[in-house]
């Protein structure tokens, strides 16, 4: 929950976004409804304040303030998002507000949440869909977007005839040209709270840009073999099942103290992806007796079954990929990985049952409420990894 005056260094400026997705409501002052605070890092350019999909000069920090739904966890359709105000902040700014939001939190639920996006997503949509995950997960953490520069529209002009896979090749060279920008991102958020109270999230095609980010720079792994991370939970990764469980993992198991992969059978975006790539990927599970990849020091969860917020048509005809429909897999993430839960956890709560592999596959009964982790006793810093396939 925000505070009445969200913490700044600049002067309150309404959001700038694309046309297609203005705030629909005038101003109101943050004390006239409940809000909730998002934090932003965003690496995307603009053009006469419209973010666009090119990479910036410079990153730009700030905060969303959001009004909070009655309903915060629907178990259909969309969570409302309504822009109350924004707030840009320069870097010391960003992480003064983010370090004392962080503070404010008990000492067992003290971290923040770094999402990183994945194909086809604006700035405005970023804010949304962590906003919506959020709130769906009922974390009262900190959330950082790290927004990339996505074409958004999830549309491109096709080259060569190309029609399927121009978007999703130009989404996947802005990706490996962030990098540099994530690695600051991330040193600011760490810099605010430290290794051992950052949780990173990457979904899709932004599990490429963070997992080769954290492979590939030299001085950031230096400083989180220092502070390791709390976690890094990799979601529906649109990585090379292969490079991921062989040459991924093993570089990040000495960054974190949890290293998590969520696939799932039944996603078609990833399917997709598959057949446009021609190599099996890390968040799809191929084998559904078997489960998703195993591998040492590899945290390994089958989603496929878990609660997943949608109507019935959007179960039929949907691409079951979004995060911000994942109850299960968010609460997950939240109050078991992030509250540093034992894996065993999932067991006493009846939310997840053991496969033969080592892996878990989370089951399809009703979330948990927000404290039914604390019936698992007190939290474990390092839980039981999975054995190697």
């Amino acid at each position: 929950t925000a505070p009445a005056t969200a913490p700044t260094t600049a002067p309150s400026t309404p959001p700038t976004t694309p046309p297609t997705t203005p705030p629909t409501t005038p101003h109101v002052s943050v004390t006239a409804v409940p809000v909730d605070t998002l934090y932003y890092i965003s690496a995307r350019a603009r053009d006469e304040g419209r973010d666009v999909a090119r990479l910036a000069d410079a990153l730009e920090y700030g905060l969303v303030i959001a009004a909070r739904p009655a309903n915060r966890d629907p178990r259909d359709g969309r969570v409302a998002f309504t822009v109350v105000d924004s707030i840009r902040l320069d870097r010391e700014g960003f992480v003064t507000a983010l370090r004392g939001r962080a503070d404010a939190m008990p000492a067992s639920q003290s971290f923040a949440v770094m999402y990183t996006h994945g194909y086809g997503t604006s700035l405005h949509e970023s804010w949304e869909h962590t906003n919506s995950s959020r709130l769906r997960a009922h974390s009262e953490q900190p959330w950082v977007v790290f927004s990339w520069p996505s074409i958004g529209s999830g549309v491109a002009m096709p080259e060569e005839g190309a029609l399927v896979t121009a978007a999703y090749r130009r989404d996947s060279a802005n990706a490996v040209a962030s990098r540099a920008a994530y690695a600051e991102a991330l040193g600011a958020v760490h810099d605010a709270v430290g290794g051992s109270r950052t949780m990173l999230v990457a979904h899709s095609l932004g599990g490429q840009l963070v997992g080769e980010t954290l492979a590939r720079d030299a001085a950031l792994r230096r400083r989180l073999v220092d502070d390791p991370l709390r976690a890094v939970a990799f979601v529906s990764p649109d990585i090379d099942a292969a490079r991921f469980g062989d040459a991924l993992v093993p570089t990040l198991r000495s960054l974190a103290q949890r290293v998590l992969l969520y696939a799932s059978s039944d996603d078609r975006v990833l399917a997709m992806s598959q057949w446009m790539n021609d190599s099996e990927r890390a968040g799809r599970i191929v084998d559904a007796p078997r489960g998703p990849t195993v591998r040492n020091g590899l945290e390994s969860i089958d989603m496929t079954d878990a609660e997943y917020a949608d109507s019935r048509f959007v179960h039929i005809f949907g691409t079951r990929h979004a995060l911000r429909r994942k109850s299960g897999a968010l609460f997950d993430l939240v109050h078991i990985v992030g509250a540093r839960m034992d894996a065993e956890c999932r067991a006493t709560l009846g939310t997840a049952e053991r496969l033969p592999s080592g892996a878990w596959k989370l089951t399809g009964g009703p979330v948990p409420p927000a404290g039914a982790a604390s019936l698992c006793g007190a939290a474990k810093a390092h839980p039981a990894v999975a054995v190697q396939n």
